[in-house]
């Protein structure tokens, strides 16, 4: 497109937003033990320093039907706080400023439009493995968040479909599907 009555200094403020970001939302990205949260957590910094944002840095613990929602998951609990902390760590060596919380939910989908709702987030980012199995497997949550974000949402998918080392009794919230759930219960 293009705009032939455009000042000069209207370009350049447009220019320096950083991509996805709105004036007035910071960025959520969804921490769940993969190997490219660290690539998401790195992107997130950068475009939210840019656009003097804060990067809310989240992780969603499933938690059983069987349960009551408040359980205390003392091993899920401890993975999320090393998870948290090490996305943490990259922030402040970007020098961003990040918050990072926890969420017990029943579906992550839910939890997560909730707090990109919660804290006027103008971005959401989630990384997505791609399955050796299947090429096309969303799982549940990636396409819940694409209806109902009230915002920009970024998928963002590593083709090596590599997970993080030490995450194999982890479950992924993001991309859970029916075979997974089968999987778990044999």
């Amino acid at each position: 497109m293009v705009h032939l009555w455009r000042s000069r200094t209207k370009e350049e403020a447009e220019t320096t937003k950083a991509p996805g970001v709105g004036a007035t939302g910071d960025i959520a990205v969804i921490v769940e033990g993969k190997k490219l949260d660290t690539e998401l957590v790195r992107l997130a910094c950068l475009m939210a320093k840019r656009a003097k944002r804060k990067v809310h840095l989240v992780h969603i613990i499933e938690v059983p039907r069987t349960l009551p929602l408040k359980a205390v998951l003392t091993e899920k609990s401890n993975a999320a706080n090393k998870l948290l902390s090490e996305a943490i760590a990259i922030a402040e060596e970007a020098g961003c400023d990040a918050v990072a919380e926890i969420v017990q939910a029943r579906d992550a989908g839910p939890a997560i439009v909730d707090e990109a709702r919660d804290h006027g987030c103008a971005l959401i980012m989630l990384g997505l493995v791609r399955s050796h199995r299947s090429q096309n497997n969303l799982g549940k949550t990636i396409p819940y968040v694409l209806l109902n974000a009230p915002c920009r949402v970024w998928v963002i998918q590593d083709p090596n479909g590599t997970a993080a080392a030490g995450t194999a009794s982890m479950p992924a919230t993001s991309a859970t599907s029916n075979s997974d759930a089968s999987a778990s219960k044999a």
